[in-house]
Parts: structure tokens; C-alpha cells; sequence
């Protein structure tokens, strides 16, 4: 995994886990709760590369199962359809969660982001810096604190730089994205 990534996913981790410890009788996110991962989602060159090493390192059984969503889910989208992450397994967890894209590992949290970006029925809050969005199985006992919110407009500038680093290392276009359907459907063995 790229360093600057996996600083970058280290202090996102950190946050959350420090949100998780401080709030968790407020935060319903269990294993197996997964109704933010009805979703179809790209990932820029730098976050696809540990998911690919993640599905490399499946078990044959497992990575087939892994790349047969992911052709469901490719043509769904194509389709139209209902929106599911082919990495979601049937038991609601993720097939490579130590590996999930940042998106994934702040799903349900309070997020900040600049006014007019979350669409209002999502706006949980209002701060002078922007506005608040998370899961509404979240924080339903109490409201979250300042601590408790992500800077999300950071985290995405901060990503956006290293995204653009790593693909100029690597000779690839820096605004590719890749579905996670099609990364999981070219899990083969």
C-alpha cells in the first residue's frame, strides 16, 4: 500500500475508532450491518490497489464468489437496478474489509462537509463550518459532539493529493476511477 495512503487511512482509522470507543452506545454499525453498502462505488487508482492485493489474497472459493457479484452487480448497474457492493457478502460483512476504500470506513459516522453538498434530506446539522450528515441509526440517544465530526472535505482533499501523487509515480491517469464491480468481478484466479 502506498505510504501516503496508508497515513492517510491510519488517521482516518484512528479517528474512528477513538468516535467508536467515546460513542458506542450511540453508533449501531455492528458486523453485518450493511445499509450503507447498497451502493455502487468507484475508487481512484491508489485505494484500488490494496482492494486488488485484498482480493488476490482471497481464497479461491472466496474470490470466485467475489468476482460472480461482481458480474451480477456490473450488470445491475448496467441495468439500472438496485444498487449493492459486490464486496458484500451475503452475511452483510465485507469480503475485504481490512482493505475498504476510505468512503467505507466513515460510512455512518458524522461527517462535515461544505453547505449544499449533502442533499438536505441528509442534513442531520448545521455548523458555522458547514453541514452534518451520518447514519440515522446513529447518535440517535445523543447529538455528536465536536470531536465527533470528520472534516469529510478534508479527508477528500487530502485523498485527492495523494491520489494525484500515485498516479503520476505510476504513469496512470490520475482521474481514472474503477467500480468496485469491476474490481470484483476481475478476481479470477
Amino acid at each position: 500500500m502506498n505510504t501516503e495512503y496508508r497515513a492517510l487511512v491510519e488517521k482516518v482509522d484512528g479517528f474512528t475508532t477513538a468516535v467508536g470507543q467515546r460513542r458506542r452506545a450511540d453508533l449501531a454499525c455492528r458486523p453485518g450491518c450493511s445499509s450503507c453498502c447498497e451502493v455502487w462505488l468507484t475508487v481512484s487508482p491508489v485505494e484500488a490497489q490494496p482492494l486488488r492485493a485484498a482480493l488476490d489474497a482471497l481464497p479461491t472459493a472466496a474470490r470466485e464468489s467475489v468476482a460472480q457479484r461482481g458480474r451480477q452487480e456490473r450488470a445491475r448497474e448496467a441495468r439500472g437496478e438496485a444498487a449493492r457492493c459486490a464486496m458484500l457478502e451475503p452475511d452483510g460483512r465485507c469480503a475485504v474489509y481490512e482493505a475498504r476504500p476510505l468512503v467505507c470506513r466513515t460510512q455512518g459516522l458524522a461527517l462535515q462537509y461544505p453547505p449544499g453538498v449533502v442533499p438536505e434530506a441528509a442534513v442531520r446539522g448545521r455548523t458555522s463550518r458547514g453541514e452534518i450528515t451520518y447514519c440515522p441509526l446513529n447518535f440517535t440517544g445523543a447529538q455528536p459532539g465536536a470531536a465527533d465530526v470528520l472534516d469529510a472535505e478534508r479527508v477528500d482533499q487530502l485523498l485527492a493529493i495523494v491520489s494525484v501523487r500515485y498516479a503520476h509515480a505510476h504513469g496512470l491517469d490520475p482521474a481514472a476511477r474503477t467500480s468496485l464491480s469491476d474490481l470484483a468481478a476481475d478476481a479470477e484466479p
